[in-house]
């Protein structure tokens, strides 16, 4: 019976395997614990290692030091170091025993971009069958305000980020936020609710996954802004408060066709990417909408001491939030792509005439789908920007 078991045995008594050790022979120290043999397909003990003679091929072969980082030899050595190539790295099929470092696909630099676009508030004169802004004087709600009559004096381009019809959506950016925006846009988490089950005779329930959509609705959060010393982004806000206000007690009124069409003029989006470290290589992408500030700190103006420059939060109200939906990078696209194609030259991050980083600002930005080697995907989106002006 023992021999039909393959079992060792020692006078025909049964070992115990704590007896044995590799080669099947009994130890001087009972407590020992060998390794199994490993019993081939004849009965016979089969060799302890049996990766189809690889190993011993790396042995025997002569080392050829012309092709040494080809050699297979170099490679396991590579490998020893939990060191591999991108072709041979397959997250989703392989185990990698001792770690893996994958200094191509590592992260070692991310920039975020805010895009913010325009709301469309009724500062400037404008028939109800005209969707463009006359500039040249104040909505009649507002004229002989004289609040609204220094700012259309002295910040009419604040105005103008305030109401995109001014320039027709033109630019549907607001740059001045763009520019002075100084943190990074938090996003809501996803948190799953539970549905309950009734309590059986044993009053045990179970607890079912619902969804978690509810984490993409109505959420608060906060900017940080960096004024300048003529307080741009201060009015910038404070023109917002102020219209709010007599929109409130029926002093100024929306553009018509957004009051019969149930458009909410007074709301911007937000689009958030995070560039890899070539600066136009987009790893995430997000976009909030139904956006509102809600606050404007004026006690930063209670303490003189500006060591660090005028920073505001600014704290505000999203209605809708959502990520990694190519929808988003072609809305993005449909809002760009005219004001992008207008514009004169194109601004790389790397000027290869020059040899140099391009440092040059940018007025437009539209973003491409390329192949691309490094990604598993195949492709990766880049944001690519253009200008007007020649410096």
């Amino acid at each position: 019976m023992a021999s039909n078991l393959n079992l060792p045995t020692h006078n025909g008594v049964i070992e115990s395997i704590y007896q044995q050790d590799k080669s099947g022979s009994t130890t001087s120290n009972p407590d020992h614990v060998g390794s199994p043999r490993i019993i081939d397909s004849n009965g016979n003990n089969a060799p302890s290692m049996n990766d189809f003679n690889t190993s011993r091929n790396l042995v025997n072969n002569p080392f050829n030091t012309d092709k040494i980082f080809e050699m297979d030899y170099f490679k396991g050595l590579k490998h020893s170091r939990n060191l591999f190539s991108t072709d041979e790295i397959d997250l989703y099929n392989k185990t990698y025993r001792f770690g893996l470092l994958n200094p191509d696909m590592a992260l070692s630099g991310v920039r975020e971009v805010l895009f913010f676009t325009k709301p469309d508030l009724s500062i400037f004169s404008r028939d109800d069958n005209d969707s463009k802004a006359n500039i040249e004087s104040l909505s009649t709600d507002l004229q002989g305000r004289t609040f609204w009559q220094e700012m259309f004096e002295t910040r009419k381009n604040a105005m103008m980020s305030l109401q995109g019809s001014a320039d027709g959506w033109t630019d549907p950016f607001n740059h001045l936020l763009q520019n002075t925006v100084s943190s990074n846009l938090s996003i809501p988490d996803l948190s799953s609710e539970g549905i309950d089950s009734t309590k059986n005779s044993y009053g045990v329930n179970i607890t079912y996954r619902s969804s978690s959509e509810a984490s993409n609705d109505s959420f608060d959060f906060s900017l940080e802004f960096k004024d300048t010393k003529w307080l741009d982004v201060y009015y910038y806000f404070k023109m917002y408060e102020e219209y709010e206000t007599l929109k409130h007690h029926g002093a100024v009124r929306p553009w018509k066709p957004y009051v019969c069409n149930k458009i909410l003029h007074d709301q911007f989006s937000i689009y958030k990417f995070l560039l890899d470290d070539d600066n136009e290589t987009i790893i995430y992408f997000a976009k909030y909408w139904g956006v509102y500030p809600k606050s404007l700190p004026r006690d930063t103006f209670s303490n003189t001491a500006f060591d660090t420059g005028i920073v505001y939060n600014i704290d505000f109200k999203g209605q809708f939030f959502d990520d990694s939906d190519p929808i988003i990078i072609d809305e993005f696209n449909r809002l760009s792509a005219s004001y992008f194609n207008d514009q004169k030259y194109r601004v790389d991050v790397y000027n290869d005439i020059l040899g140099r980083i391009d440092g040059r600002a940018a007025t437009a930005a539209y973003i491409f789908k390329e192949p691309s080697k490094r990604s598993p995907t195949g492709q990766v989106f880049k944001l690519k920007w253009k200008g007007s002006d020649v410096e």
